[in-house]
């Protein structure tokens, strides 16, 4: 809550980032309570962090089968926000690429998390259903604004309590694994008949007969006929 010019009490959307990002498509934050699943990056003593640290690399962790680091900037990433905005920006970043395969790229779908110590729940950013694809020229996705300081630094909010704060990812690969099945109708086909004609039918001794393959509109058909009388079981 803050006070206007007339004195009046004001609340401040401070989930929201600032104009002009304000109207940023996509982009939802909520709260849940199951943590993240795959990295937690705690932070005790920020305020010496952020004094001398512009941009934070964490240590490696594996999703997916792939390995990844947060890329974290305190004050905001001043080469994509000027003199930062008053925004904390936090990136998902694959790590040791030089072990993938010449012309790689992965598509993702991830959410960044920061810990809100009062309510114990997770602020859960993501932009809402897009998949994001990694490779040589794009390396790291994320947020410019992710969270106002203003917002952040506020311990009633519950991010930043007795100086510590805990940032979290969650990433789920995008494997190319989908079974493909195509159907082609065909109205009438011309010579759409098979004939199969199976000669000394009482001497037959073999459970199954394939007809002869019969092209009809470009595909190759053939008839199989089974036999599942007694007498042809041994």
């Amino acid at each position: 809550m803050s006070t206007d010019r007339s004195g009046r009490m004001e609340e401040k959307d401070y989930y929201s980032p600032p104009a002009p990002f304000s109207n940023s498509p996509g982009i939802t934050r909520v709260t849940r309570d199951l943590p993240p699943a795959h990295c937690l990056l705690k932070i005790n003593s920020f305020s010496l962090f952020a004094e001398s640290i512009e941009k934070y690399e964490s240590g490696v962790f594996e999703a997916g089968g792939y390995k990844w680091r947060l890329l974290l900037y305190p004050h905001g990433n001043k080469k994509r926000n000027g003199d930062g905005d008053g925004c904390i920006s936090l990136y998902l970043q694959i790590a040791e690429t030089e072990t993938l395969p010449l012309g790689w790229q992965i598509n993702v779908n991830f959410k960044l998390f920061v810990f809100d110590q009062i309510q114990d729940k997770y602020l859960t950013i993501e932009d809402a259903g897009a998949i994001k694809r990694f490779h040589q020229m794009k390396t790291e996705w994320g947020f410019d604004q992710l969270l106002l300081l203003e917002c952040f630094n506020d311990a009633s909010n519950g991010y930043l309590v007795n100086d510590s704060c805990i940032f979290g990812a969650e990433v789920f690969v995008i494997e190319h694994k989908a079974n493909w099945e195509c159907l082609s109708m065909i109205n009438q086909p011309a010579h759409n008949t098979i004939s199969f004609k199976l000669e000394n039918f009482s001497k037959l001794d073999k459970r199954s007969y394939e007809s002869p393959l019969q092209n009809i509109a470009g595909l190759k058909w053939y008839v199989v006929h089974f036999f599942f009388l007694p007498f042809f079981l041994h």
